[in-house]
């Protein structure tokens, strides 16, 4: 193999890991920098999983396989452990929809896979999700001073638009350029997405409320230490640093980060390994050679 094809991939995972550093730091550089709130910060990360969301909802119109509910491990928002599908439906060839095709122009059809009509039962179940992001932006307006501001910030909107920017370039690079869709169902697809939601939501559940509660024991234990010490508003000394929001905002950043390279180091594959393998879908579907791997 010559020494540029072996340059190649280096050159992506360099790229790649430029990319998940500079989308996951940007929370950090906002709160230092910027002077971020908290609203700033949940608006940001709020908009980048509805994107996530809806992208890969999309992306599950295009794909080619079958459905397959049985012995799975994880459910999508829309779908349980006794749900039963219907066979006539998922059996024989996949009809695609050419009316669909038809509005693009044709450079642009000529692009696209084909749009399987039997997909969008299973998209519009799984948007149901939707329902959450929506009690979770009423959360953020009851609990924020006003999240529609932070919403407008001009900073905000060009970070939205970088991390939004990183995810598609993601879906086209791992989805579309290497035709998974032609070996993934669209409950796969939504699951890709809906997998990495549940592990952010976990991990903000675990890190933010461990974080706080760090930052008073600290705090009681550096009042005991120096008894009458004044560290100024939210330990955030001389700076001016709110800590209950840096903090918090530097560990999620740190785990979201670990993921994001591991996921996209690896890529969206069946075989993957380690932490990786749990955000790739459970596929039925598995292609012959990896069947022999196993």
């Amino acid at each position: 193999m010559s020494s540029a094809a072996l340059q190649r991939p280096a050159d992506r995972q360099w790229l790649t890991l430029t990319l998940v550093l500079v989308s996951n730091s940007l929370p950090v550089a906002g709160v230092v920098v910027l002077g971020w709130r908290a609203a700033e910060i949940l608006v940001l990360y709020w908009i980048e999983v509805v994107v996530m969301v809806a992208a890969y909802s999309v992306a599950a119109l295009f794909a080619k396989q079958p459905v397959v509910l049985k012995d799975r491990e994880f459910y999508i928002v829309g779908y349980g452990r006794r749900e039963e599908i219907d066979e006539d439906n998922w059996s024989g060839e996949p009809e695609p929809m050419d009316r669909l095709k038809s509005v693009f122009p044709d450079a642009v059809e000529s692009r696209l896979p084909p749009v399987y009509r039997r997909n969008f039962p299973v998209v519009g179940r799984s948007l149901a999700v939707v329902l959450f992001l929506a009690i979770l932006w009423g959360y953020l307006t009851n609990t924020l001073s006003n999240p529609v501001t932070a919403l407008r910030s001009p900073t905000v909107i060009l970070g939205s638009l970088l991390v939004c920017t990183s995810q598609l370039a993601e879906l086209r690079r791992e989805y579309f350029v290497p035709r998974t869709y032609e070996d993934w169902s669209a409950y796969m697809t939504v699951e890709a997405a809906q997998r990495v939601v549940a592990f952010y939501i976990m991990l903000a559940i675990v890190v933010v409320p461990v974080t706080i509660i760090g930052l008073l024991v600290l705090g009681l234990i550096l009042d005991l230490v120096f008894g009458g010490l004044v560290i100024p508003d939210a330990a955030g000394g001389a700076s001016g640093l709110d800590l209950s929001v840096f903090a918090p905002v530097v560990v999620f950043s740190a785990g979201k980060a670990v993921v994001d390279w591991s996921r996209r180091a690896v890529g969206i594959r069946t075989d993957a390994d380690g932490l990786a393998g749990w955000f790739t879908p459970e596929n039925p579907h598995l292609r012959e050679w990896e069947q022999e791997r196993r």
